[in-house]
C-alpha cells in the first residue's frame, strides 16, 4: 500500500540544483549556450527554464563543486538535456565552447541515441542528447 500511495502523490521532477561560484556568469552561460530563459535572478541564486522539463536552480557556492560522478568506465553527468537537432547545436557549441565528440549508443526504435558532453563554467558536466525514443510509452508516452 505504501508504494502505491507514494507513486500516486510524487509525480514530477520540479527542479534541478546546480552549484555556481558566479551566478551572473552561470546565468549568461545557460542562456547563451543552451537557450534557457531567466525566471528570476538574485545575487546568491537564480531560477531558469526551458520550454519543457524541470526548472534549473543555480545556487551560489564559495568554491567550485562540479556535479558529476565516476564509474569504472567514465566520468558521468547527472543532468541530460534533450535537443531536437543534435548536430546543429553541436556545431554551434563547438564554435564557442569545449565539447566532447558526438557519441552514438545503439539503435532505438526511432533512431540512434546520440549525445555529447559540455561543461559549464563551474565544471558541471552536462550531457546533450537526441533521445529519439523519449516519446515511447515505456519512457514518457507523451
Amino acid at each position: 500500500m505504501k508504494e502505491h500511495l507514494t507513486a500516486s502523490i510524487v509525480n514530477e521532477i520540479v527542479q534541478l540544483y546546480l552549484p555556481s561560484t558566479d551566478i551572473r556568469r552561470s546565468v549568461e552561460w545557460y542562456k547563451n549556450a543552451l537557450g534557457f530563459q531567466v525566471i528570476w535572478e538574485e545575487e546568491h541564486s537564480a531560477n531558469l527554464k526551458l520550454k519543457h522539463g524541470p526548472l534549473l536552480f543555480i545556487k551560489k557556492t564559495s568554491f567550485k563543486q562540479p556535479v558529476q560522478f565516476i564509474t569504472e568506465e567514465e566520468v558521468s553527468p547527472l543532468i541530460s538535456f534533450k535537443t531536437s537537432d543534435l548536430e546543429l547545436l553541436y556545431d554551434k557549441l563547438k564554435s564557442e565552447y569545449e565539447v566532447s565528440d558526438i557519441n552514438q549508443h545503439g539503435e532505438g526504435v526511432n533512431g540512434a541515441y546520440k549525445d555529447f558532453y559540455i561543461t559549464d563554467p563551474d565544471g558541471n558536466l552536462i550531457e546533450v542528447s537526441s533521445y529519439p525514443d523519449l516519446l515511447l510509452e515505456q519512457f514518457r508516452g507523451y
